[in-house]
């Protein structure tokens, strides 16, 4: 697939023979060749974003020589001179979801483009789950003429588990088959109802072959997969992944065809143990970057997709290799024929480094064109400004709704969740925990607290559960960033302090709150979808830094986006959806009492 307009070959010949005047010429740069894996100096010339030529000391010597069969080359309308930088070809971003940088398609390219990046592949599917294909609409329609080359995925999973969990909207191959007919959708976002797919079952069965059906790319998600069941997820379609937890993951995953798209991203890092896996392979053509989730703070301070590549040479690959994952092998993955590298007939998505480290680029082009300039945005996206409307259907809350009631004059046990007690996955176990006035009593026991999840979208399901591990001393914190289905979750030490911060989400539209002593200390409005703001950005990165540090001090210094993950039920682990406990993706429930009689 070529993404470059070509309105005239003609004319893009006669400019590579030097009978057509280019409108721009980049000279004296170190090209950084990721096709070849070369460094050598040379010129770039540009003709209606496309690159028409690269020449070299080799071109010069032979010019000199008088062997030009005709004239020279004609000068370009402008001239940049690199002053013997790196020129790179603009990053591509395999996989990630906007919704979780918090800002909407249109600010988010402004941010990302003076970081390197010009293209990304992103998958809607937060607000899909939200908002249904209504969602994903606004998401095209908000990074229509943006300086970053914003492509979308169809999601495949809406909801990831249908049997065990509520959100705004469910996909099926209708609706499937309906997405990838719009504009820029280049096939299935992340298929992460991985067991589903290794056992052949209907719906996402059928959802593949909807896809396979309009020749689209089927992008995986399957966390730990290894062996047979890695085998099957092949046979069915999937072609990349970007959940290599570990090096025998990764070399595995690489080793059997996969694109292995590692990452770095707010909610997990496990770039260094992927890059173990495939440091003694020769060929890693397969292997490209990726974000997945990063939240607005972090890129504003530390980048995009040039964090990643950052972090891979701090890791230990070679530059070169860092650089070729995030451009040339990234285009390749999707069959963008004309992008991630610099040679003739290629889009001229161009950046110029002082140094090979990951660093932020002096000058960034997209299709010829100057988008970002020394750490400043200069092309605005023609963004839609349109907001959708309060999406959160929830009735007015009582500090009552998130008490915990316990069966009594009964001998029992409550289903406990750990937190991270496997990893990066949440353990649980069944524990017997006093009780007081038929409620859950939390008082002499700091290390316990209580997760709740309740639907946002109408039908008012609640369930709850103890949790330990969590880091909670006090309070509560209250999200709608809660993967995938984004219900209401809250955890909490205090039920009158995690009605406010819940409370104070239903009349903003969304977000993340923190509340203590009977207070509102932090609150980050999300009002697009409850996921998403449209402000300013540099007053949303202050928003999140002032949200993220009340959630530290109420919960030992834990992460903003630590707890988004709790209600994800493709995830491994003890899971609490809007439904009830689930346990390593099944498909039914986890009873939450269990009689001390029948351990």
């Amino acid at each position: 697939m070529k993404i470059g307009t070509w309105a005239d070959t003609g004319r893009l010949m006669e400019a590579a023979r030097g009978r057509q005047a280019c409108d721009l010429t980049i000279e004296n740069v170190q090209l950084v060749n990721t096709i070849t894996g070369e460094i050598y100096p040379a010129a770039v010339d540009i003709l209606d974003g496309i690159i028409v030529r690269v020449r070299t000391e080799e071109d010069a010597d032979r010019e000199a020589e008088g062997k030009r069969e005709e004239g020279g080359q004609q000068k370009a309308a402008r001239i940049i001179d690199g002053e013997g930088r790196f020129l790179v070809p603009g990053l591509i971003d395999t996989h990630l979801h906007i919704e979780s940088t918090m800002m909407t398609p249109s600010h988010f390219a402004e941010v990302v483009a003076p970081w390197g990046t010009t293209t990304i592949v992103a998958d809607p599917h937060e607000i899909a789950n939200v908002m249904g294909i209504e969602g994903v609409r606004f998401m095209l329609e908000d990074s229509e003429d943006s300086p970053v080359r914003q492509y979308f995925l169809a999601p495949s999973c809406v909801p990831a588990s249908p049997q065990v969990e509520s959100a705004g909207a469910e996909f099926g191959p209708e609706e499937i088959g309906q997405l990838l007919k719009m504009p820029r959708i280049l096939g299935l976002g992340e298929i992460m109802n991985y067991r589903q797919v290794c056992e052949g079952q209907p719906r996402m069965m059928e959802i593949i072959e909807e896809g396979k059906k309009h020749a689209a790319f089927l992008q995986g998600h399957a966390p730990r997969l290894v062996g047979p069941d890695l085998a099957a997820y092949i046979l069915a379609g999937p072609v990349s992944d970007h959940e290599c937890r570990s090096a025998r993951e990764c070399r595995e995953k690489a080793r059997l065809g996969m694109h292995v798209n590692l990452k770095a991203s707010s909610l997990s890092n496990h770039l260094k143990e992927a890059l173990e896996g495939i440091k003694d392979q020769r060929w890693k053509d397969r292997v490209s970057l990726c974000t997945d989730d990063v939240h607005a703070a972090t890129v504003l301070a530390d980048g995009h997709l040039n964090r990643v590549v950052r972090m891979a040479i701090e890791y230990g690959a070679d530059p070169l290799d860092a650089y070729r994952f995030a451009t040339y092998n990234a285009a390749q993955e999707y069959g963008f024929a004309d992008l991630g590298a610099v040679a003739p007939g290629f889009v001229a998505d161009l950046q110029l480094l002082d140094r090979l480290d990951g660093g932020r680029p002096f000058l960034v082009l997209s299709a010829g064109r100057e988008v970002a300039r020394e750490g400043h945005c200069l092309k605005a996206s023609g963004r839609s400004r349109r907001r959708p409307a309060n999406t959160l259907t929830l009735p007015e809350l009582r500090a009552e709704d998130f008490r915990f009631p316990v069966p009594e004059g009964k001998d029992v046990e409550i289903f406990t969740i750990y937190s991270k007690q496997l990893g990066p996955f949440n353990g649980g176990g069944y524990e017997k925990l006093p009780a007081e006035g038929g409620y859950l009593k939390l008082d002499g026991d700091p290390d316990l607290a209580l997760l709740r999840v309740q639907n946002r979208y109408g039908n008012n399901k609640v369930s709850m559960a103890p949790i330990r591990n969590f880091g909670i001393t006090k309070g509560a914190v209250a999200s709608t960033v809660a993967h995938d289905c984004h219900n209401l979750l809250t955890i909490y030490r205090s039920p009158e302090d995690a009605r406010i911060a819940a409370e104070a989400l239903r009349q903003c539209g969304g977000g993340i709150a923190a509340a203590a002593g009977g207070e509102l200390i932090a609150l980050l409005p999300l009002p697009v979808g409850g996921l998403m703001s449209d402000a300013p950005v540099a007053e949303l990165a202050q928003a999140i830094r002032r949200t993220e540090q009340a959630v530290g001090e109420l919960c030992s210094g834990s992460s903003l986006l630590k707890m988004a993950t709790f209600a994800l039920s493709a995830l491994p682990g003890a899971i609490l959806t809007d439904q009830g406990i689930i346990w390593d993706c099944a498909e039914t429930f986890t009873p939450l009492f269990r009689s001390g009689k029948n351990k």
